[in-house]
């Protein structure tokens, strides 16, 4: 995997995780009801990208 592809998979588990924060909060309404799951695609996107 070359370092490109990384620091893509890096930002879109950034977004993820701060769109899951911000739906927490009430700042954005609720477009996905699966926080927890949309949490835990982050989690192994970033974990990917570590590799």
């Amino acid at each position: 995997m070359t370092s490109k592809s990384k620091n893509t998979l890096r930002i879109i588990s950034i977004i993820l995780a701060v769109l899951v924060i911000l739906m927490d909060l009430g700042i954005i309404p609720n477009v996905v009801n699966y926080h927890f799951w949309v949490m835990v695609i982050a989690y192994f996107l970033l974990v990917l990208s570590i590799r």
